[in-house]
């Protein structure tokens, strides 16, 4: 016997621990199963297989089945009737079975007991349950009770298995000793074989041509002693002892081995007569072909089970996974050969076409390419085009954060009952919500995570650690030494970001923009909100959105010196972007003030002559204008430097000087006419643009002390008490940009130059509060189509008084901020709010993972339920 494992790929590992494994053959697919998985998070998963290759037919693969709230204990098919149960920690066991394109529960069982336990008797109809309290359950498949017993305390039931015909079970108890019982729960015999505690059971399937009456139970002890008898008055029974605690053990299909898994991380196989056949040591060597950070070397093996009529054999070590094919007898010289070149190759085909050997030998090395288990997890070689550009099939995937109450999320796809990371996405701007999404690399991740946006231990403040001055001089000290450490010591990395969504000050607009030109367009969509007075009607999004097909290979861009910036911190919690929004409010507010102080806005006028019919009527007005004060003297006064400000106030001075003023002598004739009625409109014209001008002075003023204010709450932040500071700030800010809209008003309204020239100071401040992202459509610098997309309107729950949407049983908590997106009236990304603070997130085609959760990170922005 020999086992051909498989390489070391993609879908091998994912960040949960597997702690059991079931395999069932798909209905009328001889070649095609299902596996379930149990993970120690209460996550179930069901996952397609495949024998041999099989072209991939774009439908769903993976189901990751949510319900638990413990680690899953053990999880058994019903391989009549195709339903899984499953049992976690607490005893909560659930029935699932598939309707369509969903796995849904249909049974629940809770005693608020332990279970020991578990199994379907072999015809299906009935399911054997063993408490750990000496209740013993026999239930029908549709839920109903057969019978039920308990027994004395003298000794404890611990395990329980089904006998090959279904017509008899067979009981363990703490004492050695078994009874068999019908399956109407009559008393048949008992006896014992050994005085250790049998910890584990497994009847092996009928054995022989005509199937009737050859079967061999296999007892496990806790002394790991595997006792094997094939009748229950037989004397003299085989025993096998294995040198290692035993954890899992399981027959094969056609019952003439069972395979056994030690905590030395060996599979041992025996035939009937305990006798070893088969002996290897797994090993899950890490090659750089997995998402997942690989475990521990000292990381034990969890699960086993046979798949695919014993041709195959699947492992679990943690969340690692490692499949093998059986060559049963003695392999062939072609297929030793074969095995042994393809692991010189590094166990791919890839470059098997530049070998000078015949066709039947390279087709014999691709088929050792084939993965059982399906996947479509990208290499991580691939991850970065993958995220960056359509897919064809549509992705399952889980948003999750990195800690509760933190500010970074993870993008992961789902699959064998876990999840697989891709993107993360930080946010780098709590005041004018900002996020930025990086490629995932899990060697990386901490750098990823300053203060101010890191991830956070849930009760960090109720911690209270008294600092004084000498503390915080250390702490600064060491993040300064850590900053140099990484500009001239470390290794250069690449830079991972992709794209940074942006947010106005109200969070009702969206603008998802690429961070790495090479990789993205600059445009990649958009993202606006309608909603209604208190939220009264569901809200109305609309997605502008570039679509990304695919272009080849792409990789990341070198590291340098200025795309690794991002990764350092500012001082007091803030981030890096946090500090210079706030440089760029506080700059860009008094460099307003300064224009307006260094005009003649709202002050009295030098008395002009009236201007005679021979001369130009604005000569002397134009020599009274320019006659300002100089910029460095109102500065001073401000107590503010302009020279170290924006540019755009040198910049509006240069373009007063160069204006060019309208003199008046196209119309002569009317002002040697009427000269008295027009002076007198002058003057009404002059005093209500003095009006104007003060009304803006004003405002100026009062938006100068506002940011005043601004930065003063921004150095004296407090980081215990970071919700309340980050609320009050935001609301200044809110108050600062209704300042703005109405000094923007008072500017519409006058026509004189000076006045005209403060738009452009004001719309840099809008922008720089987040006003600056365009409306709707198609925007001027993308080269891409652009998709226009709606959400789909929920509709109204009379009964329940709710607006509902069919997520389609992916969502499972109640949110204002689970939505679905439509495109030609098919959905093409839907997301909702799960248990623990995460979300799903199914997208398709025109959405690349990249911007399907940038979308769906301006939904988790919204302060909403």
């Amino acid at each position: 016997m020999k086992i051909l494992w498989e390489s070391d790929w993609q879908g091998a590992r994912i960040e949960q621990c597997i702690t059991h494994l079931s395999w069932i053959q798909q209905p009328d697919k001889p070649d095609h199963g299902l596996l379930g998985v149990g993970t120690d998070t209460g996550s179930v998963g069901v996952t397609l297989t495949d024998l041999h290759p099989t072209p991939d037919d774009l439908m769903r693969y993976n189901f990751n089945l949510r319900g638990h709230h413990n680690a899953i204990r053990m999880v058994t098919w019903n391989r009549s009737q195709t339903k899984l149960a499953s049992c976690d920690a607490s005893g909560i066991i659930y029935v699932w079975v598939r309707n369509d394109d969903r796995w849904s529960v249909e049974l629940v069982n809770d005693r608020g007991v332990k279970v020991s336990d578990l199994s379907w008797s072999p015809c299906g109809g009935s399911a054997l349950i063993c408490y750990e309290d000496n209740f013993v359950l026999i239930g029908s498949a549709n839920g109903q009770r057969v019978w039920s017993n308990s027994f004395p305390a003298t000794s404890s039931v611990t395990c329980g298995v089904w006998a090959p015909d279904s017509k008899q079970l067979v009981l363990g108890f703490s004492t050695g000793t078994i009874q068999v019982l019908s399956n109407q729960g009559a008393n048949i015999t008992e006896r014992s074989y050994t005085e250790d505690k049998l910890v584990q059971m497994a009847f092996s399937p009928l054995r022989g041509k005509d199937k009737d009456e050859e079967w061999t139970l296999a007892m496990l002890t806790a002394s790991n002693k595997i006792i094997m008898i094939s009748a229950y008055d037989q004397h003299n029974s085989e025993v096998y002892r294995s040198p290692f605690q035993v954890i899992r053990m399981q027959w094969n299909f056609d019952g003439t081995i069972l395979a056994v898994i030690n905590s030395n991380n060996e599979l041992v196989m025996v035939d009937i007569h305990c006798r070893v056949i088969h002996r290897e040591r797994i090993s899950i060597a890490d090659k750089g072909k997995t998402l997942v950070p690989h475990p521990s070397p000292s990381q034990k093996l969890t699960a086993f089970t046979w798949a695919h009529n014993g041709n195959v054999v699947i492992i679990a070590a943690g969340g690692c996974l490692t499949v093998g094919k059986i060559l049963f007898g003695v392999p062939s010289l072609f297929e030793i050969v074969t095995y042994d070149l393809w692991k010189m190759m590094g166990s791919t085909a890839k470059r098997v076409d530049k070998l000078p050997i015949p066709q039947k030998e390279m087709k014999a090395l691709r088929e050792l390419d084939h993965h059982v288990i399906r996947c479509r997890i990208p290499r991580p070689q691939d991850l970065c085009s993958y995220v960056c550009s359509v897919v064809d099939a549509r992705c399952y995937c889980t948003i999750r954060p990195m800690a509760r109450g933190s500010h970074t999320y993870v993008l992961c796809f789902e699959h064998l009952g876990g999840l697989v990371p891709l993107l993360l996405g930080r946010q780098v701007n709590r005041f004018l919500p900002q996020f930025q999404i990086f490629l995932y690399q899990s060697s990386q991740l901490g750098p990823f995570f300053p203060p101010g946006a890191s991830a956070q231990v849930e009760d960090v403040n109720s911690i209270i650690r008294h600092s004084n001055g000498r503390n915080s001089l250390w702490r600064r000290s060491k993040r300064q030494l850590r900053a140099l450490m990484s500009k001239h010591v470390r290794p250069s990395r690449p830079d991972t970001r992709l794209l940074q969504v942006s947010s106005n000050i109200w969070c009702t607009r969206f603008n998802i923009a690429s961070l790495s030109p090479t990789l993205l367009p600059s445009f990649l969509g958009q993202v606006i909100y309608k909603t209604s007075v208190l939220h009264l009607q569901p809200r109305q999004m609309t997605i502008d959105l570039a679509v990304l097909m695919k272009k080849g290979q792409k990789e990341l861009p070198e590291a340098t010196s200025e795309s690794t910036s991002h990764l350092t911190s500012a001082e007091n919690g803030f981030t890096s972007e946090e500090s210079q929004f706030f440089d760029k409010i506080r700059q860009e507010c008094f460099s307003l003030k300064a224009a307006v102080d260094s005009s003649n806005f709202g002050k009295p006028l030098p008395s002009a002559k009236v201007p005679s019919s021979c001369q130009p009527s604005t000569s002397k007005a134009y020599e009274s204008s320019t006659q300002t004060t100089p910029v460095s003297s109102r500065t001073n006064d401000s107590r503010h430097d302009v020279t170290s400000m924006a540019s755009s106030v040198s910049t509006w001075h240069e373009e007063i000087e160069t204006l060019a003023f309208i003199d008046g002598d196209a119309d002569d004739k009317t002002l040697l006419v009427e000269p008295a009625l027009k002076n007198g409109f002058a003057a009404m014209q002059i005093a209500s643009n003095r009006k104007d001008a003060e009304i803006i002075r004003a405002h100026v003023d009062q938006l100068a002390a506002m940011a005043e204010m601004l930065i003063q709450q921004h150095g004296d932040f407090n980081q215990k008490q970071e919700k309340a500071s980050i609320n009050g700030m935001r609301s200044q800010m809110k108050e600062l940009l209704r300042r703005v809209n109405a000094i923007e008003q008072q500017v519409a309204k006058g026509e004189k130059t000076e006045v005209r020239q403060l738009v452009k100071t004001l719309k840099e401040i809008k922008k720089t509060l987040g006003e600056g992202v365009p409306k709707s459509g198609r925007h001027p610098d993308s080269t891409c189509k652009i998709e226009t997309m709606s959400n789909k309107t929920p509709f109204w729950n009379e009964q329940n008084q709710v607006y509902q949407l069919d997520f389609g049983g992916r969502v499972t908590q109640e949110s204002a901020k689970n939505f679905q997106i439509e495109l030609a009236t098919k959905q093409v990304l839907q997301f909702g709010r799960i248990e623990g603070g995460s979300y799903t997130l199914d997208f398709r085609y025109p959405f690349s993972a990249s911007q399907a959760f940038a979308v769906a990170l301006a939904s988790i922005t919204q302060r909403l339920k």
